[in-house]
């Protein structure tokens, strides 16, 4: 089952609607949205099975564009539209994590290699290229190339760089001049030029880097980390371009270490959200705690409304928090779920009516959604979601709403 989400309007003043595209016949293991203007309502789904499928359509219409009849065996775990659109690389959950590049349009397969033995967490087309993607796994970095009918990798090179040594990677961004960064368990950011590895910023955070954000208006890198706060570091660090200097916030909650799940960033002010149960409001042009409020449970994600003037935040406990960004003042809150929101127990996505009052009425869930939900995200005009969700060899997939 998939959905699609229509919001019309400024939120929180928003209709919202629901409808289906019922074309699969197995549990959706993966879904992305086709981010050039050229073709800004199509979408592409796969599933599951011992012969998958992969779904082009029109999100509007629900017609099916094109049908991609692949041999990747078990499912597709992730997949993802080139820059200009017209090449969809994906990922099989078979031995090999096969990669295969189609011309969607015409139904038609590329090229196809197998990826790496290791899980595939990541596989994503450059934001500026056709035919160079990255793979990001357990313990591997791999750079792509697309050559004619052939897919050639470089894997990512350590070289003879002191302490530098290939680590498990939960975070990736792409940067100006060719640059890619990653995110590692160990809490190091490395920094790769083409296929090299130029730079390693060691202990980039203290413990695990889980969230990279960034934007291309500035280039501005905003981490966050698990860190056992200093003098000079914290959980939540704002970078330059290149990740050369670096300012941190500390989160002040007296506690021996915290740990950052989500960062989401606003025009001139970011938000975080953690572990001790507070959410800070940070200033970025004086790098300075501007506000903050106890929420009195750990959170686990925080979302800022299109307009800026709300955010959200999910809670440890299932509740979640909503609350007016100049005051930091509770605007409303509701625990509709037993489960944290967005971490491993949590099954569905509830939808909530602000137009409504403050009594936050739950108006519809989905279910069915074959596993747990990491992270969510609007696209840029507001019609769809985009979801992040486990499965159950712990491979991270994409769904889109």
């Amino acid at each position: 089952m998939t959905w699609a989400l229509d919001l019309q309007g400024q939120f929180p003043s928003l209709a919202w609607s629901q409808s289906f595209y019922l074309e699969h016949t197995d549990d959706i293991l993966c879904l992305t949205v086709n981010q050039h203007p050229k073709y800004r309502n199509v979408v592409a789904t796969s599933q599951i099975g011992t012969t998958p499928s992969i779904h082009v359509w029109d999100a509007m219409t629900k017609h099916t564009v094109s049908m991609l009849r692949c041999f990747h065996s078990k499912g597709v775990n992730y997949i993802n539209f080139s820059a200009t659109g017209k090449l969809l690389v994906s990922v099989g959950v078979d031995p090999e994590h096969t990669i295969t590049v189609w011309r969607w349009q015409e139904g038609a397969k590329v090229a196809s290699r197998g990826g790496h033995l290791e899980r595939i967490f990541v596989v994503e087309f450059r934001p500026d290229s056709d035919t160079q993607f990255v793979s990001v796994g357990v313990k591997h970095m791999k750079f792509w190339t697309l050559a004619g009918r052939a897919l050639l990798y470089k894997k990512g090179v350590i070289g003879s760089m002191e302490a530098a040594k290939m680590q498990t990677m939960l975070s990736v961004a792409f940067g100006a001049n060719n640059l890619t960064f990653t995110g590692a368990i160990n809490g190091d950011v490395y920094v790769w030029k083409d296929h090299f590895l130029v730079r390693l910023v060691a202990k980039a955070h203290t413990g695990p880097v889980f969230t990279m954000y960034t934007t291309l208006r500035d280039g501005l890198i905003v981490t966050g980390g698990k860190e056992r706060p200093t003098k000079e570091g914290g959980a939540v660090k704002l970078w330059d371009q290149e990740m050369k200097r670096c300012r941190a916030f500390q989160l002040e909650t007296g506690q021996l270490v915290e740990c950052v799940r989500s960062v989401c960033r606003g025009k001139d002010i970011f938000i975080s959200a953690s572990n001790d149960g507070t959410a800070r409001i940070w200033d970025l042009a004086d790098k300075k705690l501007l506000n903050k409020v106890s929420l009195g449970h750990a959170a686990r994600c925080a979302a800022y409304s299109p307009d800026g003037e709300m955010v959200a935040i999910g809670m440890k406990n299932g509740e979640f928090v909503v609350l007016l960004v100049n005051s930091l003042k509770v605007w409303g809150k509701k625990r509709d779920r037993k489960s944290a929101i967005q971490d491993i127990r949590y099954i569905a996505i509830d939808f909530y009516d602000l137009t409504q009052g403050t009594s936050l009425n739950r108006i519809g869930y989905c279910k069915d959604i074959p596993s747990f939900v990491i992270q969510m995200d609007f696209s840029a005009d507001g019609k769809y979601i985009q979801v992040c969700f486990g499965f159950t060899d712990n491979s991270i997939t994409i769904d889109t709403l």
